[in-house]
């Protein structure tokens, strides 16, 4: 029996995801890399707002405060990888397909877990100051790039 790492199996379903729209350049570019950090950014800090809050350590309103703050941001890069996803095509808002499977695919990464004390507290600081520094995003894509250097689409369907 084979066995897979997570990590690995994550990879490989993305890569898949993206060989199903149309045929894609070897690498994604600057903007579809960022919009594809900025999701991840997104997932994991919700991810981690709900597994604090199991802790005891509630910051769900400060993550909650971070999205409004930066709202036409998180969606523009929800609407880029959307058009990635359907290949050029229509996004049908009903189902996206394969857009569908990569975002579930990025919540379950960064789902699990243990989540510890200092953990939660750190994020919350950074959520915290995240959302201060709104409406400038500089901030937010600092830290976006600083937690997610390499997010999951672009190592799927670049070239290392």
């Amino acid at each position: 029996m084979i066995r897979c790492r997570p990590a690995t199996l994550a990879l490989a379903a993305v890569a898949m995801l993206a060989a199903t729209t149309t045929a894609q350049a070897a690498c994604i570019d600057d903007t579809l890399a960022h919009a594809a950090r900025l999701h991840e950014f997104e997932m994991m800090t919700m991810n981690a707002s709900l597994r604090c809050s199991l802790q005891g350590i509630d910051w769900r309103g400060h993550y909650e405060a971070m999205v409004t703050a930066h709202q036409a941001r998180f969606d523009g890069a929800a609407q880029a990888l959307q058009a990635f996803f359907a290949g050029g095509g229509p996004v049908d808002p009903r189902h996206g397909g394969a857009w569908d499977r990569y975002a579930t695919l990025i919540a379950n990464r960064y789902g699990g877990g243990s989540t510890t004390p200092e953990a939660c507290r750190a994020f919350d600081a950074v959520v915290v100051e995240v959302t201060r520094a709104a409406p400038d995003d500089r901030t937010l894509l600092t830290v976006a790039r600083a937690m997610v250097e390499h997010p999951l689409l672009e190592r799927a369907t670049c070239a290392q």
